[in-house]
């Protein structure tokens, strides 16, 4: 065992003063009786470990120790991970050496290899122990029963056998099954684990496919690459662990000979040069050898088969398909003729191959498993390393960073003096690492960058500390990103360097050394290759990677209630007035609020909006005797005490994810919550103030703002008290970095935060009654806060305030409640300039005569107002019904009616009858009922909210049709259009019987009618615009063909205003179309518009038919002209359609082009799928 001082210079008032840093320990569990030695080092440890009662130590007092079986150094860390760690493996340090700076340690641990009976038994309990530990088993006897039967399991399977260390025979350990949720767990821990690895963070996010009943070559080829690409689902990565059989002994187990299911060739000339990637030579070598054979023409972007081989099997050569092979082209939109010169690309995805886990004894030596990419392993790293691809001087030498620089002395980059030449590629590393980050976020596939990551791996590191009392294990000669010292990281230090079980290990044996020793011994060389790449996607076969409740909440795990709060809770009485009172020990004091902010997000956007209203907030408190802020922003899942006093406020910025979700980082948090609840009685003994800034997506209309409305409905029933109303509606439709939206809700924010520093524990406010029974106890009776002003007020702010007054003109055919089809809308808006392609959101305001119908039943006047916190004028009753209310929802809850009418018993008035009727249908039930207009402001602000619904543009703001005017058409030399005056514009809108825009607001209209509405841009807009005059093949269904028709009257429009036709084998456009038969008006016009101008050398159109021919069934018919366009006419391709559609031309074009073909189209494949 190895322990590193360090002696650091500390900056001070006085000057610098050195100090001895606290001691670097890597622990060996196996060798803890051998000496220790201390090595001189100046590791950075600033923030490694806990240095209370630590004190200097100097080298000569533990030089030398013999004998001892404790180390020299006393720390509580040290004791904390072996009392928490059942089995510590190897670092592969010893009393002479530390090996903290090799990339493969002599005596670490590997699978594939015979272990003896008696250590396979005590890691199997080890690690049955840690699942105990962790809630999994419900009782003591299910633990001591499943002990039993693992012990059983592995005695039946010894046999005897050869250990590697001992080079002798002995009674050697069987295995044993472990379940699905034993494994997932497993994996998970040993994710957490892996000392190098900066992505731990997410490990609670890692699913398993389970491939253990797998057995031979193709099949493992066959299930691996239909979980891949169900995994990379299309860029948003799902980090996945494929789990094949594990080894059994004196067997080497499964293994798959590639270093990563994605890999370059690398072919090494007769010359010594390489050309593609030097680290894969070997490996290209081997399966050349093995029957692939490579491109005609070797590049340097080949991609090797994928070859498995099962145990007792010969290797499977294995063709990859299109979809995951496809790779990104690493562009910069700085540089874009530089960089398609250099024709730099790599692959979408690591998927690492050659590593197996180590869980229980039981060793998976063939376990891949995918992930994202942080951008420096490529763009520093991959791309960059002199022993890699060496591109940086390729770099400086495209972006003319040597120009002005060479003298007549220096012909070439070489030649320069070792500073200019740093100056140079440092550079060149700079602006490649941001085209590779920006790249992938053109091709929208996941990746982070190193400065999130560093953050995100500190976050979860001292999470873990403050939670467990000692720190995870930590590598940090590789867990610091390779940009050194501007990543904060950099400076962190070493952690422990200690190496817990479960873990992840290397193999045994080379693959590719095993495969030519039992080629040796008389097994066939390989099973004939197999190209995949069409027909894997159709295999019938596949395990369902599991849905797991793992990847949200701790397997088995139920609250303890030791670990909650230290409250006293009493039983529920029944008081006068029909609230529920609840007797509870109160505590008197005045102390000082504390105001904390918590952040949760699948990204970084939450955690930088949260460290920006840190900043404010800092600013606000810092001369106040009230107020303390907590020091540094925390995510969510760190808040566990929420009621600790009544003095604290917790401020929290909330992204959604997926379909409205909790974010991992916040999900612990929900979960407590929701056990809190669960647990009678459900309160707790002190109230707490918060307040919620969500951060979410209007274009996602139904899940706009899920995460922050779920958490915000949790801490209201948990008893907290929100301080402006919400949550908040940021909106990156609008912003994508909502820092004006943050603005104005922390403006709104700053009056409560400094007022509530007045509010005493036994004064407050006054939605809660207090009676005095005794000097400790008080009879709370809790009223719900009545924050609903508040949410409106947000709303107007958000949503309302950013809208304008559009109107709505004709629609295309007229209408009726019964007609089926899909409709051409016609609408007039003003002062408007937005690109091309763009969406529109619109705010169908209620008929005048169903708000006519509301205010009788009200009983109030029009123009009357309500009493509303807004800025400026509070609304009339008819502006509040017509724009925020929609009437033809029921209201979202019921449970104000006791409150405004407590007599209201009657059969007409019961909850029940109620629920489903539309607002105004349970008004006129109240009609006859006298109300005050304090009750009938409290009834509307009860009323649901009117939202917007989000559209696609259906034309062009440059075009005039030429068919049905006689106008010169207007000039477009740009995507953006600004026009003073009133604009039409169009959109096409899909029938839905009870749609609130499509059916209800369009029939009950009259024309003209006056809407609301704002512009937003479309998800795929920035592509299309790029590409908006390339060749291209555009595939829609149904509504979709609204983009498509802005789309063709913009290409109308350009070729107008260029005074000549776009020659269709260059520009043309080939459309492929389906729709229902009664929807063809809407494509007609537009389309022999575009015909006659030669815009268009195809038009295949699919009517809904019972012989469910499909759209994309077209497509195929026209592969050569495909292969044209996308390939080599560098045409783009623009799919939108439902997404079975979208599926089905995908797999076409796939089929058409090809793995390379698919490559080379890289982000021209455009999607949009409703």
């Amino acid at each position: 065992m190895c322990t590193t001082v360090a002696r650091h210079q500390l900056w001070s008032e006085e000057g610098y003063g050195s100090f001895t840093a606290p001691p670097y320990i890597a622990f060996n569990h196996n060798v803890s009786k051998k000496p220790y030695t201390i090595a001189k080092s100046f590791n950075k440890l600033e923030n490694a470990l806990p240095t209370a009662d630590i004190k200097p130590v100097a080298l000569s007092t533990v030089t030398n120790t013999q004998n001892s079986d404790k180390c020299p150094i006393s720390n509580p860390q040290f004791d904390s991970i072996r009392a928490n760690h059942s089995t510590l493996a190897s670092t592969g340090c010893t009393k002479e050496f530390c090996q903290a700076g090799r990339a493969v340690h002599t005596d670490e641990p590997r699978v594939g290899e015979n272990r003896a009976l008696s250590d396979v038994e005590k890691e199997a309990q080890d690690f049955l122990h840690d699942l105990h530990k962790e809630g999994f088993f419900d009782t003591e006897d299910a633990f001591r029963e499943r002990r039993a039967q693992v012990l059983s399991e592995i005695r039946a399977g010894a046999t005897e056998g050869k250990l590697r260390h001992h080079h002798s025979t002995s009674t050697v350990g069987g295995s044993w099954i472990q379940t699905s949720q034993e494994l997932e767990y497993g994996l998970r821990r040993a994710w957490r684990n892996s000392r190098k690895c900066i992505m731990r963070s997410h490990c609670e996010e890692l699913e398993l496919c389970d491939l253990r009943n797998i057995r031979t070559s193709k099949e493992m080829a066959e299930t691996l690459l239909l979980g891949i690409h169900k995994a990379f689902n299309r860029g948003s990565i799902q980090p996945t662990v494929f789990v094949f059989p594990p080894r059994a002994v004196n067997c080497r187990g499964p293994v798959i000979l590639n270093h990563q299911i994605l890999q370059f060739a690398g072919y090494e000339a007769t010359d010594g040069s390489i050309i593609g990637d030097p680290s894969s030579v070997e490996v290209t070598k081997a399966i050349i050898e093995l029957g692939w054979e490579p491109p005609k023409i070797r590049g340097r972007w080949d991609l090797l088969p994928l070859v498995t081989m099962a145990e007792g099997d010969k290797p499977y050569i294995a063709g990859l398909p299109a979809d995951i092979s496809k790779l990104v082209d690493i562009r910069h939109p700085q540089y874009t003729a530089e960089f398609e010169r250099l024709d730099l690309k790599w692959v979408a995805f690591p998927a690492l191959a050659r590593l197996g886990f180590d869980i229980g004894g039981v060793q998976y030596t063939a376990a891949p498993f995918i992930g994202w990419f942080m951008d420096a392993e490529i763009g520093v790293r991959d791309l960059a390393d002199t022993f890699r691809y060496n591109v940086l001087p390729d770099v400086v030498d495209a972006l003319g960073l040597m120009k002005g620089g060479l003298s007549d002395e220096v012909e070439e980059f070489e030649d320069l003096p070792e500073y200019e030449k740093l100056a140079l590629l440092s550079r060149a590393q700079a602006e490649l690492n941001y085209a590779v980050h920006w790249s992938y976020l053109q091709a929208k596939v996941m990746m982070t960058d190193s400065l999130t990551a560093s953050m995100k791996w500190c976050r979860y590191d001292d999470d873990f500390q403050k939670k467990n009392g000692f720190r995870l294990p930590a590598d940090p000669y590789w867990l610091a990103p390779p940009q050194g010292s501007i990543i904060p990281l950099w400076h962190r230090g070493g952690a422990p360097n200690y190496q817990p079980k479960p873990m992840i290990s290397k193999h045994v044996q080379d693959p590719i050394k095993a495969w030519r020793r039992e080629r040796d011994r008389g097994y066939p060389a390989s099973i004939p290759f197999k190209d995949l790449s069409q027909e894997v996607k159709s295999a019938s076969i596949l395990p369902e990677v599991r849905d797991s409740s793992l990847a949200r909440a701790p397997l088995k795990k139920t609250t303890i209630i030791s670990q909650l709060p230290d409250i006293q809770l009493y039983a529920e009485t029944p008081a006068r007035s029909g609230a529920v009172t609840k007797e509870l020990v109160c505590p008197q004091n005045h102390s000082k609020k504390s105001i904390a902010i918590y952040y949760c997000s699948s990204g970084n956007v939450a955690e930088k909006l949260a460290g920006k209203l840190h900043k404010w907030t800092q600013k606000l408190v810092r001369n106040s005797s009230f107020i303390s802020l907590a020091p540094s922003i925390e995510p969510l899942n760190s808040l566990k005490d929420l009621d600790s006093t009544p003095n604290n406020v917790n401020l929290l910025v909330v992204s959604s994810t997926g379909q409205g979700e909790v974010p991992e980082n916040g999900l612990a948090f929900t979960t407590l919550c929701e056990q809190l609840l669960s647990t009678p009685p459900s309160y707790f003994s002190q109230r707490f103030d918060f307040a919620i800034f969500g951060n979410g997506d209007s274009r996602y209309s139904s899940t706009f703002n899920g995460a922050a409305t779920r958490i915000h409905d949790l801490m209201r029933r948990l008893g907290g008290i929100p301080l402006a109303g919400g949550p908040y509606q940021g909106d990156t439709a609008v912003d994508p970095l909502p820092l004006r939206a943050l603005k104005a809700w922390f403006t709104k924010l700053e009056p409560s935060l400094t007022t509530i520093a007045d509010r005493q524990v036994q004064s407050p406010a006054a939605d809660m009654v207090i009676k005095n029974r005794s000097a400790s106890k008080v009879i709370v009776s809790v009223v719900p806060v009545d924050d609903a002003a508040q949410a409106y007020e947000d709303h107007h702010q958000q949503l309302i305030s950013t809208l304008k007054d559009g109107t709505l003109l004709s629609t295309s055919p007229e209408l009726n409640n019964e007609d089926p089809r899909s409709v051409l809308i016609n609408l007039s808006i003003s002062d408007q300039s937005f690109p091309e392609m763009s969406c529109i959101q619109l705010q169908p305001i209620n008929a005048p005569a169903k708000v006519q119908r509301a205010l009788s039943a009200l009983g109030v006047e029009e123009h009357a107002k309500l009493d509303l916190p807004f800025d400026g004028e509070s609304p009339t009753f008819k502006t509040f019904l017509t724009e925020f209310i929609d009437l033809e929802l029921p209201f979202p809850t019921l449970d104000w009616l006791d409150s405004v009418l407590p007599t209201a018993n009657k059969q007409d008035l019961n909850k029940d009858s109620l629920r489903n009727l539309s607002v105004p249908s349970v008004l006129e039930r109240l009609h006859h009922h006298q109300i005050s207009l304090p009750t009938t402001q409290k009834i509307c602000l009860s009323m649901p909210l009117l939202r917007p619904r989000t559209y696609s543009l259906a034309s062009s703001t440059t075009y005039t049709s030429r068919f049905h005017q006689n106008k010169t058409p207007k000039p477009t030399t740009t995507t953006t259009t600004t026009n003073p005056s009133k604009q039409k514009i169009s959109i096409i809108a899909k029938r839905i019987p009870t749609g609130r825009f499509s059916s209800i607001y369009l029939t009950s209209s009259p024309l003209p009618s006056r809407l609301k509405y704002r512009i937003v841009d479309s998800i795929s807009g920035p592509q299309l615009r790029s590409h908006h005059l390339s060749p291209c093949i555009i595939v829609a269904t149904g509504a979709g063909f609204g983009p498509v028709r802005a789309f063709l009257q913009w290409r109308i429009a350009s070729a107008v205003a260029a005074g000549a036709t776009l020659p269709p084998l260059k520009r043309g456009v080939s459309l492929f179309v389906g729709m229902k038969e009664c929807d063809l008006p809407l494509l007609t016009d537009v389309v022999n518009e575009a015909l006659a101008l030669d815009l268009i050398d195809v038009v295949d159109v699919v009517v809904s038919n019972g012989g469910k021919r499909r759209v994309q069934d077209g497509l195929g018919r026209y592969g050569g002209l495909v292969r044209r366009k996308l390939v080599g006419g560098g045409g783009m391709m623009f799919v939108c359609a439902n997404k079975g559609a979208a599926e089905g031309v995908r797999e076409v074009c796939e089929g058409v082009l090809g793995v390379e073909g698919m490559r080379e189209v890289g982000e021209r494949y455009v999607e949009e799928v409703f």
